[in-house]
C-alpha cells in the first residue's frame, strides 16, 4: 500500500512543477512588453515628434520673417550712411587753384573772399598769406598785401619772402608822397 505521504508527494510535485512552470512564465513576461505599455511608449514618441514639427516650423517662420527685416534694416542703415557722407562733403569747396584762377580772370573780390576763407582754416601756411597778398596786391589793396606778405614773411622768413615784403614796401612808399 502506499503511504499517505506519497500521494502528497505525487501531487506535490506537479504542484511544483506547476508553481516552477508559472515563475517562469512570470520572468518571460517581465521581458515582454505588453500592447498597453507598447501604445505608451509610441505616443510618447509621436508626442515628441509632434513637438519637433511645431518647433521646426515656428523656427521657420521666425526666420523667415527675421531675415528678410535684418536685411532691410542694414539696406536702410548703408542707405543712411551714404546720404549722411553725401551731406557731410560740400558739392564745391574753394581751393588755392580757384583764388588764383580768379585773380587771373580779374574776379579780385571773388578771389580775395575765398582767400581770407582759406586763410582762415589755415593761419600758419605762409603760402596761403602769400597768395592772398598777390591777390590784394592785384585787386589794388596794397595795404592788406603789406599785412598778408608780412605775415608770410614771418611764418616763413625766406630771401624770397623779405623781397616781396620791400617791393611792396617800396610800392607803397612809391604811391604816398
Amino acid at each position: 500500500m502506499q503511504k499517505p505521504s506519497d500521494p502528497q508527494t505525487t501531487l506535490s510535485k506537479p504542484a511544483a512543477t506547476l508553481a516552477a512552470a508559472s515563475d517562469l512564465a512570470d520572468s518571460q513576461r517581465d521581458p515582454r512588453v505588453t500592447t498597453d505599455d507598447l501604445l505608451a511608449e509610441l505616443r510618447k514618441i509621436s508626442a515628441w515628434a509632434d513637438l519637433q514639427r511645431k518647433l521646426t516650423k515656428w523656427l521657420l517662420i521666425f526666420l523667415a520673417i527675421l531675415v528678410p527685416v535684418v536685411i532691410g534694416i542694414f539696406m536702410l542703415m548703408d542707405r543712411d550712411l551714404k546720404s549722411n557722407d553725401d551731406s557731410t562733403v560740400p558739392s564745391h569747396q574753394p581751393d588755392w587753384y580757384e583764388v588764383d584762377r580768379n585773380v587771373r580772370l580779374g574776379d579780385f573780390e571773388k578771389a580775395i573772399a575765398m582767400g581770407e576763407q582759406l586763410v582762415l582754416k589755415t593761419p600758419q601756411y605762409f603760402e596761403a598769406h602769400e597768395r592772398l597778398a598777390k591777390a590784394y596786391l592785384a585787386g589794388g589793396n596794397l595795404d592788406k598785401a603789406k599785412e598778408h606778405f608780412a605775415e608770410a614773411f614771418r611764418l616763413f622768413p625766406s630771401e624770397e619772402n623779405e623781397k616781396l615784403l620791400n617791393a611792396i614796401e617800396k610800392r607803397i612808399k612809391a604811391d604816398r608822397p
